[in-house]
């Protein structure tokens, strides 16, 4: 199944394959990127502190909630994600995509991605190098990245220029980058989520909205996030719902190993390739946001 008519965002890892295979056939243009809430954004100002008790509850569960996840040895999640996408008539029309992560850190990352319109698309950290394939094009990428998930997610996301939200949900320094940009969050009403128990709270940053849907008890995990990018034009929002989160889950050795099929064909990432022809650099290093 297809999308018609309507613009979406293109499905972040078949995106630049695409590119990048178009790059290679000697096609003149690059297609615009989509800005992805992930630009670099200068050092937040100090939060005002919270100053009732619903506040200081609020901060007290995303506190816990950052840390908890930040601290996991491995994990395993299941992430349906939907974004509105501003159209030229100003309507907003949402899309989505359902991803599958794996996560044992330091240093091992799996992400099987389906798109709503049927695409299928695979990526997989190491710690050595970064692989991606695109199963409807049946062209891969690789790209040498030594080091630890966090090191990868900043590599996938600053110098390959990928979508892929909440990256900074599974990082380590999740706690030591999402906080200190909360100017306020307060509590909105105990709910549930799927038949489990959450807390319900909001807040902001200079740039969005959020909210988290937070389950109970001592190992605090998000079920739900909506971000409302509120300087966008529309003030587009992307929600995700979170599913069978396993933070204790059997992993086959294989998962991390990527063996692309007989008939798929490699070419370069679409970044490497403009950087090749323009004798670009790769950007100095900066953190991953939300």
């Amino acid at each position: 199944m297809k999308s018609r008519n309507a613009s979406r965002l293109p499905s972040p890892l078949a995106r630049f394959l695409t590119i990048a295979a178009a790059l290679l056939a000697s096609t003149p243009a690059l297609a615009a990127d989509v800005p992805s809430g992930a630009a670099a954004t200068p050092p937040p100002a100090a939060a005002a502190a919270p100053t009732t008790d619903s506040q200081r509850e609020a901060a007290a569960l995303l506190k816990a909630m950052t840390e908890y996840l930040a601290g996991l040895k491995s994990f395993t999640v299941t992430i349906r994600g939907g974004y509105d996408v501003a159209q030229s008539t100003g309507q907003k029309i949402e899309f989505g995509e359902t991803r599958r992560l794996t996560i044992a850190r330091p240093d091992r990352l799996r992400l099987e991605e389906v798109s709503s319109d049927g695409r299928n698309d695979l990526a997989v950290f190491d710690g050595r190098h970064l692989s991606m394939f695109n199963a409807d094009a049946k062209v891969y990428a690789q790209a040498p990245q030594p080091g630890s998930v966090d090191d990868g997610l900043v590599y996938f996301r600053r110098d390959l220029k990928m979508r892929m939200p909440l990256a900074m949900l599974f990082t380590t320094r999740l706690p030591s980058e999402l906080l200190p940009r909360v100017k306020i969050v307060d509590y909105v009403e105990d709910t549930d989520i799927y038949g489990v128990p959450t807390h319900h709270i909001a807040g902001r940053t200079d740039t969005v909205d959020f909210q988290f849907w937070l389950t109970e008890g001592a190992h605090p995990l998000p079920l739900r996030v909506v971000i409302t990018y509120r300087n966008s034009p529309g003030q587009p929002q992307f929600w995700a719902n979170f599913t069978g989160w396993n933070t204790k889950p059997k992993i086959a050795k294989t998962a991390f190993q990527f063996a692309p099929p007989k008939d798929a064909r490699q070419i370069a990432f679409a970044v490497q390739v403009q950087r090749a022809a323009t004798g670009q650099q790769a950007p100095a290093a900066e953190e991953v946001k939300p």
